[in-house]
C-alpha cells in the first residue's frame, strides 16, 4: 500500500483546478491540462471512454520545479456503469492497477517522475 510508505508528498504543479468534465466523450490531455486538473470526470452511462495521457516530456515540461521521485496525484471518475481506460503517452508507464477505472468509481492515481533529464523523461503511474 503506497500510503504506508509515503513520508511526504509535494507538488511542483503551478496551479490546480478542481476538475475537468470530459462529458460523454474520450479525452486526450496535454501536459498543461494533466498538470492543472486534479479530477477528470467522464459520463460513462452509455459507453466506455478513454483518457489518453501526454508524453512524459510534456508532463515534466509543465511542472514548475520537477524532481526525480516526485509523486503527484490525480483522480479519474467513471460516472456511469461503463469504464474509463487510461492510454499511456510516450515514456509513460501505467501500472495494471491504474489502467482501468471501473464504472461508478473514482480512482486516485499517483504519478511519479522517474527521470526528468531533457530528452529522456519518464513517468510511472500507479
Amino acid at each position: 500500500m503506497l500510503w504506508s510508505k509515503l513520508v511526504a508528498c509535494t507538488s511542483s504543479k503551478s496551479t490546480q483546478s478542481d476538475f475537468y468534465n470530459a462529458g460523454n466523450a474520450n479525452l486526450s490531455v496535454t501536459g498543461a491540462q494533466f498538470d492543472q486538473y486534479t479530477l477528470f470526470r467522464f459520463d460513462t452511462s452509455t459507453s466506455a471512454h478513454t483518457l489518453a495521457l501526454p508524453s512524459a516530456a510534456d508532463i515534466v515540461a509543465n511542472l514548475s520545479s520537477p524532481y526525480v521521485g516526485e509523486v503527484i496525484y490525480l483522480a479519474v471518475t467513471a460516472d456511469g456503469s461503463n469504464a474509463v481506460t487510461l492510454i499511456a503517452g510516450t515514456n509513460v508507464t501505467i501500472k495494471p492497477s491504474a489502467l482501468t477505472v471501473a464504472g461508478n468509481t473514482t480512482v486516485t492515481v499517483y504519478y511519479e517522475l522517474d527521470t526528468i533529464t531533457s530528452g529522456s523523461e519518464a513517468v510511472a503511474i500507479y
